[in-house]
């Protein structure tokens, strides 16, 4: 009983006290206006308007924009209004407590201040509201996500009228893609494939004569449109993003050592993050067969990467290969602005990779926007690292492959932000590049 009673109050009781069944905060919701939750330049996101006869009502000013991060408070809680539940139901101030207990007034909670960049957020989110994608957008030097979006989205403000239609639909808009979403990586898989060959050590200066296609076991991989790219090296294949080079050079790696550089990288660990995620997976082994190996080292496969997860191995990158903490809300402050808790960058791992291998890496990356598949990005007001991704649907399926990139920008040498995209069977239509073309341009000349 003493062991049960420990766990209930020192493990399980965070879980509890946000818990929406939880009497306590029922009762507290009558006598509080529950905190506003605003982005990082103050514009509010969330706040209750208090009616002249006493009735709330939670608004979500930007809609759809926001919906995946602050969740809605409505007919239960989600995301954010659930995360923060306890905070934007409490208040510091002894002040407000003697009022509500002599003058009947209604205390108002604390407010939660995120770190999310307001003009990118809606910027992004202008960008995709009319396909189904992601887009992740984090500061590498802090952990701090500037933006997190994910199409199509849902009004927070009308969930109780929408209900059965969110619910019923196929598309599933209340999911969180940039979070929850599991998809082949494609060609940006080739990030981990690369780590591994340099690990290696034996097959930095892995060459191969392209010929288009490859047979391995009992399927033809071929290059994009069966182009056949002639004698490559690492640098050149990644840049031109060559399948049969990273198909053969996975084989020679190995399948548990490119399952262990994508565990290195955390791939198969659940992410600590405030808000709920998927876990990524690659399963990979030298048990499984040689089309398997070889296809994965390509990003096909059974790999199964979020973009949220994506967009961390590309911070640890430009970060010189130490990631922090991945964070969404900044700080805590009181009706008077008073900071009542504060949340600051942390180290999540130091030792992702090397600082030789993350320069490695990026030097692969240059290639892909000073000559390669994102040559796009060239004219923008900062440098460019990154990887494209074409990410093939499962076989007789006539969608489009999801377009991807992941990357990260410099200015004067010094890290700026983290960038992934991934837009659901958009690799013709609508891909992924034009829109890291615009949200860069915007982010750096605003």
């Amino acid at each position: 009983m003493i062991l049960f009673l420990t766990k209930t109050m020192l493990i399980d009781g965070s879980k509890i006290r946000i818990n929406t069944y939880n009497p306590r905060l029922a009762n507290a919701e009558e006598h509080y206006v529950r905190g506003s939750i605003y982005d990082a330049s103050g514009n509010q996101l969330a706040y209750t308007k208090v009616e002249a006869d006493g009735t709330k009502t939670r608004v979500y000013p930007f809609g759809e924009a926001y919906a995946h991060i602050t969740g809605y408070s409505l007919r239960s809680k989600t995301c954010l209004e659930l995360v923060l539940n306890e905070a934007l139901l409490s208040s510091d101030r002894f002040t407000d407590q003697l009022e509500y207990l002599f003058g009947g007034e209604d205390i108002r909670g604390n407010n939660a201040i995120l770190t999310i960049d307001g003009g990118l957020q809606q910027k992004a989110y202008e960008m995709l509201k009319d396909v189904h994608g992601a887009i992740v957008i984090s500061e590498p030097s802090t952990g701090k996500i500037l933006a997190l979006v994910s199409t199509p989205s849902y009004d927070p403000n009308t969930v109780s009228e929408d209900w059965e239609d969110l619910t019923s639909r196929d598309d599933s808009p209340l999911y969180s893609r940039a979070l929850q979403g599991q998809y082949p990586p494609g060609s940006t898989f080739k990030i981990i494939t690369s780590l591994a060959a340099y690990r290696d050590g034996s097959l930095r200066n892995y060459e191969y004569d392209c010929q288009g296609e490859v047979e391995i076991g009992a399927t033809t991989l071929p290059c994009y449109h069966s182009t056949a790219h002639g004698q490559q090296d690492i640098y050149d294949a990644f840049a031109i993003s060559c399948n049969t080079y990273f198909a053969t050079l996975g084989l020679k790696i190995g399948g548990d050592d490119l399952r262990k550089t994508a565990e290195s990288l955390h791939l198969n660990d659940r992410i600590d993050f405030v808000l709920p995620q998927s876990m990524s997976h690659v399963t990979v082994s030298d048990a499984d067969n040689e089309q398997m190996i070889a296809e994965t080292a390509i990003g096909q496969g059974q790999n199964q990467i979020t973009p949220f997860s994506m967009n961390m191995i590309a911070s640890a990158i430009g970060n010189g290969g130490m990631l922090y903490r991945p964070y969404i809300v900044d700080r805590i402050e009181n009706t008077e602005g008073k900071t009542v808790e504060k949340y600051l960058p942390s180290m999540y791992d130091n030792a992702v990779m090397k600082a030789e291998e993350a320069e490695y890496l990026e030097g692969l990356m240059d290639g892909v926007i000073a000559y390669g598949t994102a040559y796009m990005l060239n004219d923008l007001p900062c440098d460019v690292y990154g990887k494209t991704g074409t990410a093939q649907i499962a076989e007789g399926d006539d969608t489009e492959p999801h377009s991807w990139f992941t990357g990260y920008t410099k200015v004067g040498g010094k890290t700026g932000i983290a960038i992934t995209v991934m837009i659901e069977n958009g690799a013709e239509s609508y891909p992924a590049l034009p829109i890291v073309h615009d949200l860069l341009n915007y982010y750096y000349t605003r």
